[in-house]
This record gives C-alpha cells, structure tokens and sequence, in this order.
C-alpha cells in the first residue's frame, strides 16, 4: 500500500516541477561545514581543559549545542567526537551544576546519540531532579532574579528547553518564571532584543503563544510589557528587524527603542531573533515570518567568512565581520543555521527539490537510520525508518526554498 502511494505521489511531483520554478539559494549546508570545521579544529584536544576552547571555558555550552547541531546534518564523526568531549568538558567543571546552555547542550547529544541507554538524557533529567529535592526549584530561579533580567532570560530560555526535553516535574515552573523574568527586561538591560529572541525560541517550542499576559505585575515589571501578551510576542520580534535599504538590512536592533542610526547588526541579536522566528514557524507558518526569517538568513550568512583563508569559518561579534571574534559566536551560528534548513532539504542546498528526492527515493523503507545518519538524512523524522511520515513532511515542502534574494 505505502509503495503505491509512493509511486502515486511522484508522479504528481514530476507533473507538477514543470509548473514552477525555483532559484537555488546560497547553501546553508556549506556555512555550518566551514563553521563546524573551524570550531572542532581550534578545541582544546588534550590537557586539563580538553574539550574546551581557549579563553572560553565558561562558554563550551553553546558551542557543543552548536557543533551537535552540524553533527546532526552534516554527519561528519569529528563533530561527534569534537561534542563529546566537549560535553565531557563541561560535566568536569560543572560538577552537576549546569548553566542553561550547558544542560541544553547536553540535550543536544542526547538527541544525535546512537546509544540506547542515552546517558546524556539522564544526566540533565537527574539534574533537574536534584534541584526539585534539595532546595526547591523555585529558590534555584530566584537566584536569576539578582543579574541582569535580559542575561538571566537566556540563561532561562536555555533551562526551559532542557526541561521540557527530559520531561522535567517542575517544567511548568521554569516556563513560567521565565515569562516572569522576560517581564522584567527593558532598555536598561544589557541584551533587549536578544532576550526576546531567546524567550520567544524556548515559549514556542514548550507551549502556546496565547492570550497570557507578560506582565502581571506592575510593581516589578517593565512598563515596555504593559497589556502585552504572548501571542504578540513573533510580531514583536519581527518589529525589530532592521528594514530593507537601511544599514545592517535583515539583521536586528539591539534595543527595543530603535530609530534611524540606533545600534544594529550584532550577531547574537540576530540568531537568537531568527531562532525564535523559526521556531513559531514551524506551528505557524505566516508569510510575514517566512519573509522575516529569509531576511535574516541572509543577514547570518553574510556574517560568515566562506572564504578559503586563515579566516575561513569564523564568525564575528557583528555580521559586518567586525569586532570580537569568539568560538560561542561561531556555535550559536551553527544553532542558527540548524533551524534554517528546510525540513526536507536533504543536501543542504536551500531547497526542496528533484536533487532531494533522489536521495530520498534511494533510501525509500530503509531502516536502522539512527546507525546510518538517519539513512543519508531521509528520514527526515528521525524515526529510525524512511517510511510515509517521512514523505509527507518532504511533499509539504516540495519546491520550498529558504530565498534571501533581497539582502544579497
């Protein structure tokens, strides 16, 4: 039966290519490579601090995220190794007290794991546990509430989305607090926007965007949330997107209160941006966020060097190539990037085409996928089978293409 459907199926595809046209993006695929290459290349191999990166100790969590994330798609065994140790890193120096983006990252290998036992897994679902019994979760969080509320809300983003991945008892706390600690950033902070990137990428993947109000109290949260809601928090973000014609086209503000000549093009604010617009994409998919998210993936890629030099892969504090140079900017790319491929786009060429399909007709009702990078990247679901789940989630994105024609 499912052969049939199949069959039925491509056939519709080749009558209706000829119907429509599409223009191959820039390669989505080639930037996490060169990106990948260059983070795994300069990590710390041996020695006390293995697993780490010069000078950015305190920073291997985004990094290992960001190197599990190319793993996944590009599925190159040094990435493998590259994230395990610096997972291995990060489970030394912790201690089993993980900032958010050390347990998120350790989410992340649980999630590229082959192994049945998925220790990673247990480890944060134990970590989230010892906080519940010896203390109480809601103390833990209150220690947020004495830093910076926009660092504090991507620290906290972080932690929800380990949370709900482990299926933590106390998740509903930690998505709770941090709408609460979300309520309390305004232009004083130190990172607005990407707060409310960060906020937006870790609510819509563990709830719903509704009706709730953000601010609930008035005594301690920022006049900006006043009357605001959750469901207007994805215009919101895109509010802040920088205009076409304008410097910086594509890219983010770096404050809520922006005119002509306000500070834009920081990289962070534009990949935490562009990884809440992506994710409110994937239950809403609006024309207004496609445009929103095209835009941006040409502002991120832009910010790459692609170029066959010393430079080749880094990724800089401002997507003009300019200003500090981090190994954590470079994995929050790579999460960036991640979220942007097309469900589908099996090569990573920016869309969804014949040159897919072929690699996915060749790998139809394989099995064991888990073992053999989910069979060439066709099985699209991570089910462990190519199957018909598979072939729906391709023939919703048929001929679909991450465009960003306008910034180029």
């Amino acid at each position: 039966m499912q052969e049939r459907i199949f069959i039925a199926i491509v056939i519709f595809l080749i009558q209706i290519v000829f119907q429509q046209s599409f223009v191959k993006a820039e390669p989505i695929g080639a930037a996490i490579v060169k990106v990948a290459d260059r983070l795994q290349e300069e990590q710390i191999k041996q020695g006390i601090n293995a697993g780490s990166w010069t000078g950015e100790i305190n920073f291997t969590g985004p990094i290992v995220a960001g190197i599990a994330n190319a793993c996944e798609v590009a599925c190159k065994s040094e990435y493998l190794s590259a994230a395990e140790l610096g997972a291995n890193s990060i489970l030394m120096i912790s201690q089993g007290n993980f900032y958010g983006d050390e347990a998120f990252a350790l989410t992340r290998l649980s999630m590229i794991s082959t192994d049945p036992n998925d220790p990673w897994r247990d480890i944060v679902s134990d970590y989230y546990s010892k906080i519940k019994y010896s203390g109480g979760t809601q103390a833990y969080i209150s220690n947020f509430y004495a830093i910076d509320p926009s660092i504090a809300v991507l620290y906290m983003s972080y932690h929800v989305l380990a949370a709900y991945y482990v299926d933590a008892n106390d998740k509903k706390i930690w998505r709770q607090e941090l709408i609460n600690l979300l309520s309390s950033v305004d232009d004083s902070s130190v990172y607005p926007v990407m707060a409310l990137g960060a906020a937006v990428w870790a609510l819509s993947q563990t709830g719903t965007l509704d009706q709730t109000i953000i601010n609930n109290s008035l005594e301690y949260g920022a006049s900006y949330w006043n009357s605001k809601r959750l469901a207007e928090l994805p215009d919101l973000l895109i509010s802040h997107q920088v205009q076409d014609g304008q410097p910086n086209a594509g890219s983010f503000y770096w404050q809520f209160g922006h005119k002509e000549g306000s500070p834009s093009g920081y990289t962070e604010d534009a990949i935490f941006a562009t990884l809440g617009l992506t994710a409110v994409f994937e239950s809403n998919p609006d024309p207004n966020l496609y445009y929103a998210i095209g835009n941006s993936c040409s502002a991120l890629l832009n910010g790459i060097n692609m170029e066959d030099d010393e430079n080749e892969g880094t990724v800089w504090e401002r997507l003009s190539r300019e200003g500090a140079e981090y190994c954590a900017y470079a994995g929050e790319m790579l999460q960036a990037l991640r979220a942007l491929i097309i469900p589908g786009d099996i090569n990573l060429d920016g869309c969804v085409n014949f040159e897919d399909f072929e690699i996915f007709s060749n790998n139809w009702y394989a099995g064991d996928c888990a073992q053999q990078c989910w069979c060439n990247g066709a099985d699209i679901d991570h089910n462990g089978i190519v199957d018909i789940e598979d072939f729906k989630v391709f023939l919703d994105n048929w001929l679909r293409e991450m465009s960003f024609e306008e910034n180029i």
